[in-house]
């Protein structure tokens, strides 16, 4: 039986804050063996120190393949720590054991390539069969196509699922950890076949100000029209709605949530800056190609849809664990959510402890989420992504 535990740890010294997690980790996993362990630090444990963070929690859990990511927050389902000297361990062991880790250095050339490398990897160590196995991965997001780096993945295995996030980290930059190293322009996978029932599920941090609206015409990253009308129109006609009146002083905040007529989940859409296009003054340019037949509705961050949002994933997560209970989660939380949401820190770590108990759970606040959206994996921005298994 698969065992788990989690702990987290604050120090400025990168040692110290990782040998107490560690040991925080495995003593809830109990006497069984550790074979894998996932370290999130903190971006104040400077890329020096992350050697230290290494060294700390292999110490404390000899033998155990040790991998993670820098973080400008770490967070277990008892707590969130942001821009802290903090590290979060999550020590996994029993049987039957994880697949090995899979990595990848030189990830920004070439990125849809070398995804495709990686999805080949994890197809092969799932025996060509990823029906029901979900990837996990970490990946440096500096100078990255990520969008690229994950259709790669798909490409090569389009029956796995994808999720994970963008690093996370200070003035130096964002480091992944594999090998007891620090790495740049890298990426580490983590596989979840099916017989550990993995189920992902992504909450998104902008509610709709709109119901979603059919593109009905399109070229690159322009929309053209919507419904058959200007999109400026549009906009402005939602602004004018009662419930609505005074976000025009603050369109900058609005976003557009992209999604596609089929697309009939509770946050089945992405959201993408949008502005007014420089070229046509009716028309709206967002942060990737867009077609016609798909949707758009315009969304604003709200603290209060998001809390709403992050419980009935909780629920649907619930519901998919009734015959197979998960022994451990991961949450890929947006470094936009937090007190940058919610006006404090913690609100998701207690949302999931109401839900799952003292279930063993840590996470990171993220560059960006990966998860499925539309019928397939995508990138995402203030979204929390939960992984479940075991």
């Amino acid at each position: 039986m698969l065992v788990a535990g989690a702990g987290a740890a604050v120090h400025t010294d990168g040692f110290t804050a990782a040998g107490l997690a560690a040991h925080r980790a495995l003593s809830a996993a109990g006497p069984t063996r550790v074979d894998a362990v996932l370290v999130f630090a903190g971006a104040r444990h400077d890329d020096d120190d992350y050697a230290g963070v290494l060294r700390g929690v292999a110490r404390t859990i000899p033998g155990a393949v040790i991998t993670g990511c820098s973080a400008t927050g770490v967070l277990t389902s008892g707590e969130e720590i942001e821009n802290a000297s903090a590290v979060a361990v999550l020590a996994l062991g029993g049987d039957p054991p994880l697949p090995p880790p899979l990595f990848r250095l030189g990830v920004r050339d070439d990125s849809r390539a070398a995804g495709a490398r990686l999805g080949s990897e994890a197809l092969e160590s799932l025996g060509g069969d990823a029906r029901g196995a979900v990837l996990a991965i970490l990946i440096d997001p500096g100078e990255l196509d990520a969008a690229d780096f994950v259709a790669g993945i798909a490409d090569a295995a389009p029956d796995l699922v994808i999720t994970g996030a963008g690093a996370s980290g200070g003035a130096k930059g964002s480091r992944v950890f594999m090998n007891g190293e620090a790495h740049a322009d890298a990426c580490v996978g983590l596989l979840f076949p099916a017989t550990l029932h993995p189920t992902v599920g992504m909450t998104q941090g902008c509610q709709g100000l709109t119901e979603p609206m059919t593109i009905t015409a399109a070229e690159g990253n322009l929309i053209l029209e919507i419904e058959g009308r200007s999109p400026i129109d549009i906009l402005e006609q939602a602004l004018a709605e009662p419930r609505n009146r005074g976000l025009g002083q603050i369109t900058g905040h609005l976003l557009a949530g992209i999604g596609d007529i089929v697309s009939a989940g509770r946050s089945d859409y992405v959201v993408r800056p949008f502005a007014v296009a420089e070229a046509d003054p009716r028309a709206l340019a967002v942060a990737e190609p867009v077609r016609a037949g798909q949707t758009i509705r315009f969304t604003l961050r709200d603290a209060i849809g998001a809390r709403d949002d992050m419980k009935a994933m909780l629920d649907e997560q619930a519901e998919a664990h009734t015959d197979a209970p998960a022994r451990f989660g991961v949450y890929f939380n947006c470094a936009g959510r937090g007190s940058a949401l919610y006006g404090k820190p913690g609100l998701d770590p207690e949302l999931i402890r109401r839900r799952f108990g003292q279930l063993p759970v840590i996470g990171i606040e993220s560059s960006f989420e990966i998860a499925p959206a539309c019928g397939q994996s995508r990138i995402h921005m203030f979204t929390g992504v939960l992984l479940l298994a075991g």
